[in-house]
Formats: C-alpha cells, structure tokens, sequence
C-alpha cells in the first residue's frame, strides 16, 4: 500500500513547497499534481514537482477525455510517472492513453468518477483489451450520497475489482484518520489523501499518522 498526497491547490509554489517538505519527511509515496493545480499552472507544475522530490512518483491528474496519447505524452514528458485518464472517455481515447503510457515507460490510471457502475465499465474495458495500471475510485461525500454508498462499500468495491480483474486500484476522496483504519488490512494499492494533509496545522505529522493507521511501514 502506498500514500498519495493531492496537491489540490491553485498556487504553485504552496503546492512545491508542501510537497518538499513533505518528501524531505519521507511520509509520502506519490505526490499528486491535482487537476486544479495543472489548470491554474500548467503541466510544467509536475516538472517543479518532479525537482522537488526526486525520490517519489509524480501523478499528474489530468483527468484526460480526448486526444489521449497527446496528454499523456505531454505529463510524461513534464515528468510524470503516473497519469490519469477518465473512464467515462471512449475506448479509442483510453486505448491510446494506456499505449503511449507504457511506451514511454509511465503508468495509466483510470478515474471512475461520475461512472455509475464501475465494475461494470472495468468488465467492459477488461473484454476490450484494456487493462489500465491502476483503477481510481473516489470515495467523495457527493458520490457516496448520489449513489447510496458508505466508505465501507466502496472500499469493498475496489477490493473486489482488484480481486476480480487482477487490476491495482486507488481510492481518493474523504480519507483522513477516521476513514484510514478501514483500509488498513485490505489489498489496496494506493490511498489518495488530500484535504486531511494539505490542511492540516502540521501536514507532515498529519501524513505520518495516517500512514501509521494504513499500516504503511
């Protein structure tokens, strides 16, 4: 199980120096460029990032609905070892996403949001010969109301699609202290943290507890 913390800010230097100070401190695995965070400062973001944490994975979180291979060349070319595309995006743009991921040696994440079923759309991508590196599931107070489910569902969705498909997964969304000890135990990949460290008085012992609730290291 790895920590991933989404630096969901608007200004980019906040976001490099919480990201330093959270990579010197050792209490994160990947540092993500949030979606907001590539709107407002563009895709070089994930190059300052990339210096500032040499030693970690960068996510760059581009959310990707068209032009596939393009925006996933230009993330890995910034620097990003991580790159999501929507699964809500057609087949066509999701297979040459996947493609030039693995060709230039990076990894594809498939973000289920606003999917309404996504064992289903997994199962559909699986029989299409789409097999992305990660699976991302967001366990956010809007999707969890929309579609009727509590965190232990979802978990239990991922876990099962996981299990079911030979997939890694990631579930983002609402995970803080209280929601961290649910997790730990499972076959979960990574667990996405946002609000929970970025605003936190201390971000990095913030960082540190949940990894101890995870039962990272």
């Amino acid at each position: 199980m790895k920590l991933q913390v989404a630096l969901d800010l608007t200004e980019p230097s906040a976001a490099i120096d919480l990201a330093r100070k959270l990579c010197s401190a050792e209490v994160v695995d990947i540092v993500e460029a949030g979606t907001p965070l590539i709107k407002a400062a563009g895709v070089l973001t994930v190059s300052a990032l990339r210096v500032a944490c040499p030693n970690a994975e960068i996510m760059a979180d581009l959310k990707t609905m068209d032009v596939g291979a393009l925006e996933a060349r230009l993330a890995i070319n910034a620097g990003a070892s991580i790159v999501s595309v929507l699964g809500a995006a057609a087949n066509e743009t999701i297979g040459e996403f996947i493609n030039e991921t693995r060709r230039f040696g990076a990894k594809s994440l498939i973000d289920m949001i606003s999917v309404k079923n996504p064992m289903a759309r997994v199962e559909e991508l699986v029989n299409a010969g789409l097999r992305p590196d990660y699976v991302g599931l967001h366990l956010g107070i809007d999707v969890q109301r929309s579609r009727g489910l509590t965190v232990e569902d979802l978990i239990s969705e991922a876990v099962n699609i996981r299990n079911n498909y030979g997939l890694a997964v990631a579930i983002a969304g609402g995970i803080d202290e209280k929601v961290a000890p649910r997790i730990k135990g499972t076959n979960i990949d990574i667990v996405i943290v946002g609000r929970a460290i970025t605003q936190a008085p201390d971000p990095v012992m913030a960082a540190k507890n949940i990894r101890r609730l995870l039962g990272i290291d």
